[in-house]
């Protein structure tokens, strides 16, 4: 399937249906931001720690820890009771507060959103205070490493008051000599060497906690800006989303039940050639394209048939209606009399302005004209039988009609199936397919433009011109008969 082909059975197809679903989300969604309530946003600057990052990953890292801690429930709800304010510490923590790195640096933007400006600026400033006292106080406070190390260092401390205790029980005088003595002071030289060992790790663990936080305040809000209620934004947003859907939809339908985008594309899968158009509007053709009688013509001449049997998917009015119409412009097999008699007319007229004396030869004999002899040679050829135009409706089980062909109509996006049922009746009534019809369905407004102008009157040739004294000395016996294209009517078309 081509793009263009693609474009017009998902697209254009379904215009109308993607053009209201993006129409009635952005709809929805406009009032409903238009009524919401307009917030205020208050911002301070703080500082995540003393060191400057090297990373991004570590200013993700301060970022984190800073939000974690300024959406703690507890430390809002003491930040709003600072602020003296009434507010649900539960929802402000979840949804009205925000905190975004400057740059990549460990300076923070924390932000708070209220529907009061002045509680939106008394919350940022009594918020950040807390949460930099509360990130100083992190790292030292119920730390595992220190914990472990302080209860290293309480257990050494009652080991050597122990030690010291024996050793002050035993007897002096013997305390050179005795084996105990010596024991006892090996084992508080190795509890002594591990208090200082245990003392250094708290010490070395105390300085790096100190130099990672290092939290401080910069800046407190003094203004509340207005935040945006991003109503064409959700709007896009809605429309996009809309449009997904349509799309969606369209392209499952084309899939679960396929189409035909235009009838000429229907004409190629069926090995046709598009004969032409016609305009329909409330079951009636208004409109047939000006060369669609004679391309029928011509394509039921060429395969030598007299029924043209139309059928196609719709209703089958607008099928008969244009049966009716097409017979309309087939004319009578006596037309070509008409039209030889109207010649004889106008030459009869031509020779009543050219007076008594006729034009001669030069001899004194007059030419023969065309219209002086006694029967017209379209009138001495043989009577051809008329075509006639039909539809299914039309035709009996016990009196199919000879010499028939199929012509099958279309209008825009047909379903695919009416292809493969006119290949099978075409195969099996055993009629060759002429070609397709298409059939476009116009409104009121097109239906006005698409009316008919008036035909002018035939222009009778003038017989003073010099061109019209010329085509009356013609010799028919002697001359071909030319004609153009539009001289070739329905039922008279020459087989030479």
């Amino acid at each position: 399937m081509e793009a263009s082909e693609a474009v017009r059975r998902i697209f254009w197809r379904h215009r109308w249906l993607l053009l209201i679903l993006m129409i009635l989300p952005a709809a929805a969604v406009v009032p409903l931001k238009m009524h919401q309530q307009v917030t205020y946003a208050a911002t301070a600057t703080l500082q995540g720690q003393g060191t400057t990052p090297s990373a991004d990953i570590q200013v993700q890292a301060i970022q984190s820890r800073v939000s974690a801690v300024a959406k703690d429930p507890g430390l809002v709800q003491s930040a709003i009771t600072k602020a003296k304010v009434s507010r649900d510490a539960t929802q402000v923590a979840r949804h009205e507060i925000t905190v975004t790195p400057m740059g990549s640096s460990a300076i923070m933007v924390l932000t708070v959103a209220d529907p009061s400006a002045d509680t939106a600026m008394a919350l940022a400033g009594s918020l950040s205070s807390a949460v930099v006292n509360r990130l100083n106080e992190l790292g030292v406070k119920d730390n595992p490493e220190l914990a472990a190390l302080g209860k290293t260092s309480s257990a050494l401390a009652a080991r050597r008051n122990q030690l010291l205790s024996q050793l002050g029980s035993t007897n002096a005088s013997n305390a050179a000599t005795s084996v105990p003595v010596q024991s006892l002071l090996s084992q508080l030289g190795a509890v002594e060497q591990q208090q200082a060992t245990n003392e250094s790790q708290t010490q070395q663990i105390l300085a790096s906690l100190t130099s990672e936080t290092g939290a401080s305040v910069v800046s407190v809000p003094t203004f509340a800006t207005g935040v945006s209620r991003h109503v064409a934004v959700d709007a896009v947003l809605a429309a996009l989303l809309g449009l997904v859907l349509g799309l969606l939809f369209a392209t499952l339908r084309e899939v679960i039940r396929p189409t035909v985008g235009q009838p000429g594309t229907g004409a190629r899968e069926l090995g046709a050639v598009l004969l032409g158009g016609s305009d329909a509007r409330r079951g009636r053709i208004v409109r047939l394209d000006q060369d669609l009688p004679e391309r029928l013509n011509l394509a039921a001449h060429r395969a030598g048939v007299l029924t043209i049997v139309l059928n196609g998917p719709g209703p089958q009015d607008r099928l008969a209606a244009l049966a009716a119409r097409l017979r309309e412009e087939l004319p009578p097999p006596e037309r070509a009399d008409a039209r030889s008699a109207w010649v004889r007319a106008t030459a009869r007229l031509d020779r009543g302005h050219l007076g008594d004396d006729p034009v001669t030869n030069g001899d004194g004999r007059r030419p023969v004209l065309a219209t002086d002899r006694p029967t017209d040679i379209a009138a001495a050829r043989p009577q051809k039988q008329q075509r006639t135009v039909v539809t299914m409706n039309d035709i009996r089980l016990g009196a199919p009609p000879p010499d028939a062909a199929l012509v099958v109509v279309l209008p825009r996006f047909a379903p695919h199936g009416a292809l493969d049922q006119a290949a099978d009746l075409g195969v099996t009534a055993d009629w060759p397919i002429l070609g397709v019809i298409g059939i476009r369905r116009l409104g009121w407004l097109a239906a006005l433009r698409s009316r008919p102008a008036a035909s002018p009157e035939p222009r009778v040739p003038d017989a003073r011109r010099p061109d019209a004294r010329a085509a009356e000395v013609r010799d028919p016996d002697t001359l071909p008969d030319l004609r153009v294209p539009n001289d070739i009517h329905l039922g008279e078309r020459e087989d030479d």
